[in-house]
């Protein structure tokens, strides 16, 4: 049974524009309750014990959590987050990490308990979370084979058959993790900047597979921005 989850929150969120200059993104209301806690609290409710949070940008406000969560909430700081990406900072938690098997969660997503639950409780060791497509910007397109693994993922859907569009949230085995950072350790220093999507994918195509859960109806949204903001309070029920 998994306990553990890990937020990726390293990020500037640039795109908020005033809103994020004192804050981190994670921290923007969402029908006024900041979208990080909102996740939290619907992880506990689902049955997750300890929550990791990697953190860069305004880590401070994170860091608070650890208070208010004493025992819980665990914050693991990467120093180069205005030059790296999100599987920098996930492989920045992998002591905190240590030998769990855990889910991982973007900071920026509103999503309801289901998303949660169908994870855990899916067959599959590793499996990567996707919906029909939502969203009308930035989506990152996923491509499934007929034993629902993942073979392709892209920001552009005519490059690819998509079978749907990335939620954010995985679930992933120990195993495939440590393979995930004995990968990327080869690379590090000459990306940087890659997105732990494109790391899954990597190993999914070369080692081992990820693989792919669909649910039809979902309730969730990533919001990247004040756009993204609007739609998601007036559309999505979480």
């Amino acid at each position: 049974m998994i306990n553990t989850s890990v937020i990726m929150a390293a990020g500037m969120g640039t795109r908020f524009g005033e809103q994020t200059e004192l804050k981190p993104k994670g921290f923007i209301p969402f029908n006024g309750k900041p979208m990080v806690i909102r996740a939290i609290e619907t992880m506990f409710d689902a049955g997750i014990e300890k929550i990791i949070i990697g953190t860069g940008y305004h880590k401070e406000w994170y860091e608070a959590l650890e208070k208010e969560y004493p025992g819980r909430v665990q914050c693991v700081f990467s120093p180069r987050f205005a030059e790296t990406n999100s599987m920098y900072t996930l492989w920045n938690c992998r002591e905190a990490i240590g030998e769990n098997d855990f889910l991982l969660f973007e900071s920026d997503l509103v999503f309801e308990k289901k998303a949660v639950t169908e994870l855990i409780n899916c067959a599959f060791d590793s499996a990567m979370l996707i919906t029909p497509v939502t969203k009308f910007q930035d989506q990152y397109y996923v491509q499934m084979n007929e034993k629902c693994e993942l073979i392709n993922c892209s920001v552009n859907k005519d490059e690819i058959t998509p079978s749907g569009e990335l939620v954010g949230i995985h679930k992933i085995s120990n195993s495939f993790y440590k393979i995930l950072c004995s990968e990327y350790e080869k690379i590090v220093d000459e990306k940087p900047k890659l997105g732990y999507e494109f790391q899954l994918l990597d190993v999914s195509q070369r080692i081992t597979p990820m693989h792919v859960l669909k649910l039809n109806d979902l309730q969730w949204y990533e919001i990247d921005d004040e756009q993204d903001l609007k739609y998601a309070e007036e559309n999505i029920q979480v």
